[in-house]
């Protein structure tokens, strides 16, 4: 059991010069030939090879806050120490109101889950889990090269920057980095408002008092053994500098390098340091940095619209308490950006990227393809440039950080690779969407529209990425929707899963629905028929001139039967082809459309553009050599349908009736592709 969670970065190379010319009109290929100071560094390994043993427990009771939870944790605690002959004592509490026990030594594995299941078996826990700590984990660095903000411009694996900043560059929204706090870097100090230090252990925070009102980086150097058996020595890691510098570093100022969000605010709020950083006090340093109260803290004054975290450790499930706090922001306003993980394995297994409420990203090379160390699988919202060098260095990103090896020293440059790297991106694009689209701008609008306007990745994932590549550029000047505050269907929800694409159905008139009893109905939950598929095809393409045939182009379907035109129109235009049965042409109008045989239709519709499907098929219960294959496959490529992940696999269902409200869904997604 690993009870550490680490930022999810590699050292790569340090550059201490600055990077000039870097401007928001265009950003160049490469930089001068040569830079001033570039340094090899030592791997940033922090973490044991070993997983380590933990010492801190969180655990909840019911009914809450106050003296008599605190006792009451107390005496269970102690119980279930005293079974093991050890010592437990109650060392703080939470903003959710669980409190944390410290044994007297470190348990590990057995003994650590003989302690929970003693803790569990009380009456009046409502819940018990280890206090699992963060800490770095890195990939040796090779020879320097010499490409510098390819993630930002760069048609392969770029977020397409440069066009987004012509509509938005994040003014006005707070962006916090929940890391390992932020060092003096003239890139990043206008943009630093006041954070805070929610490190609780003094060794830890290496500032010899804890928590604190300063978020300065202290560094996390480490020497050999001291987070554990087999952690390697490592120089500081400057982790949240890098992350910070990619979310907002000042742009066009003809020095350093450009943020995403070059004119958003960074809310610094530590919660990382040597050997890492417990669960507690990051899910409290998410529930500060959202505007809520934390107990001795004070209250932010500057709630972060959106909150970075590019940490994460091994575990199976997401804690409660760290789910507690992300509800907590995400119910505050706050899209909580996570980073996936670098294990090379499904990001269902690291915890915070397996959270609900969260937007989990990916990393991709500079190829756009899946960088290698890069977690994967259904937990993966979507993907960012993340950096590879596994064939030269300066294919990692490029970011501020400093150039001193244990404290802070003079500013600098580095490039550096991973999931760690890659969320800031998305978390900057968030903040320019935030900016452009105001104060009612919610996160699960901000994660919707980053999962539809994301393009495929070039080298296909089959491990599954996600929606795909975010593009900046698509999601700030594509033209968004948003559904009005009351629908216009008796029987579909605003709440309701697909609401947004369904009210804009009705908007476009692409589907009218039913009136019954002066009521308009859509039937939501019914499964479509192919004759009212051709007519929300026919109307999606703006319902253009066409006069039908005199003569029905299928023996069962009539020249005067509801939709004839629109099923001629689908015939005429290679949209579908039907059935032939004794001789004859057949439509089936009234018969459910299967899953398969709507992607062949949208395919169609969308042009049949030139697509080789992949040699892997994107979904389990898909097989290559299946009718509709190609079709499908180019679905799941663009994100037009994402299947459902059931045991860690990824379904299509393909010979399953679609209903009305996935439909609304996929037409919606394909508007967004043919615009």
């Amino acid at each position: 059991m690993t009870h550490r969670i680490r930022p999810f970065a590699a050292v790569a190379i340090s550059l201490a010069a600055v990077l000039a010319n870097t401007t928001l009109a265009a950003l160049p290929a490469q930089a001068d030939d040569e830079l001033d100071n570039i340094r090899s560094t030592p791997p940033r390994a922090a973490a044991p090879a070993a997983a380590p043993a933990t010492d801190q427990f969180i655990v909840g009771i019911k009914g809450g806050h106050g003296v008599v939870s605190e006792a009451a944790v107390s005496n269970v605690a102690g119980k279930a120490a005293g079974k093991l002959g050890i010592a437990a004592q109650n060392v703080k509490g939470t903003a959710a109101g669980a409190q944390v026990v410290k044994t007297s030594r470190a348990l590990r594995g057995a003994e650590a889950d003989a302690f929970l299941a003693e803790l569990r078996s009380s009456p009046g826990v409502a819940y018990a889990e280890p206090d699992i700590i963060m800490y770095p984990s890195a990939f040796v660095p090779d020879d320097p090269g010499f490409p510098i903000q390819w993630n930002l411009w760069e048609e392969a694996a770029g977020i397409r920057a440069p066009q987004a900043w012509e509509i938005s560059r994040g003014e006005g929204v707070v962006v916090a980095v929940v890391d390992t706090g932020m060092t003096s870097h003239s890139e990043l100090n206008s943009r630093v408002l006041p954070g805070y230090d929610m490190i609780s252990d003094a060794e830890t925070a290496r500032d010899g008092n804890g928590r604190d009102t300063n978020p300065k980086d202290e560094g996390d150097w480490v020497t050999t053994d001291v987070c554990g058996i087999g952690g390697e020595e490592a120089r500081s890691s400057w982790h949240g500098t890098h992350v910070a510098g990619t979310i907002a570093a000042v742009a066009n100022n003809n020095e350093g390098i450009a943020g995403v969000a070059p004119e958003a605010k960074l809310l610094p709020v530590r919660a990382i340091g040597a050997c890492g950083g417990y669960a507690s006090d990051v899910a409290d340093a998410i529930i500060w940095a959202a505007g809520s109260q934390v107990s001795g803290a004070p209250v932010n004054p500057h709630p972060a619209r959106v909150i970075n975290i590019s940490l994460g450790g091994d575990s199976p499930t997401c804690s409660v308490t760290t789910q507690n706090a992300i509800n907590v922001a995400r119910n505050a306003g706050a899209a909580v950006v996570v980073a996936a993980g670098n294990s090379g394995s499904p990001a269902t297994g690291i915890s915070p990227a397996n959270c609900q409420n969260v937007i989990t990203v990916a990393a991709a090379g500079r190829d756009g393809a899946r960088a290698p160390y890069s977690n994967y699988g259904p937990a993966v919202d979507v993907t960012a440039p993340g950096g590879d060098i596994t064939n030269e260095d300066f294919e990692g990103v490029v970011s501020t950080s400093n150039d001193g090896l244990t404290v802070p020293g003079n500013e600098a440059y580095e490039f550096l690779q991973g999931t760690s790297m890659a969320a800031p991106h998305v978390a900057g694009i968030a903040a320019l969407m935030m900016s452009e689209e105001g104060s009612t701008y919610t996160p699960q609008m901000v994660e919707e529209r980053l999962k539809a306007t994301a393009r495929p990745l070039p080298v296909a994932c089959v491990e599954g990425c996600g929606a795909g590549l975010v593009d900046a550029a698509t999601a700030l000047t594509s033209a968004a929707y948003e559904p009005p505050s009351v629908s216009p269907f008796h029987d579909v929800s605003t709440g309701q899963q697909f609401y947004r694409e369904m009210a804009w159905l009705a908007e476009r008139k692409i589907s009218t629905g039913w009136v019954e009893d002066g009521r308009r109905m859509y039937r939501p939950l019914q499964s479509i028929s192919r004759d009212a598929m051709a007519a929300f095809l026919y109307r999606l393409a703006g319902s253009p001139e066409y006069t039908p045939p005199a003569e029905s182009p299928f023996a069962d379907v009539a020249t005067g039967q509801q939709f004839y035109k629109e099923m001629a129109w689908l015939s005429e235009n290679g949209i579908s082809t039907g059935w032939v049965e004794d001789g004859r042409r057949m439509y089936r109008p009234l018969q459910s459309i299967s899953r398969d045989a709507m992607a062949a239709f949208l395919y169609r519709m969308a042009g049949k553009p030139d697509y080789a499907a992949p040699a892997q098929s994107p979904f389990a219960d898909v097989a290559t050599g299946q009718q509709f294959y190609k079709e499908m496959a180019w679905l799941s490529e663009n994100s037009i349908s994402t299947g459902w992940a059931e045991d860690g696999r990824r379904l299509y269902r393909p010979l399953q009736p679609i209903n009305r409200d996935a439909m609304a869904a996929f037409l919606f997604r394909l508007n967004i592709l043919m615009e």
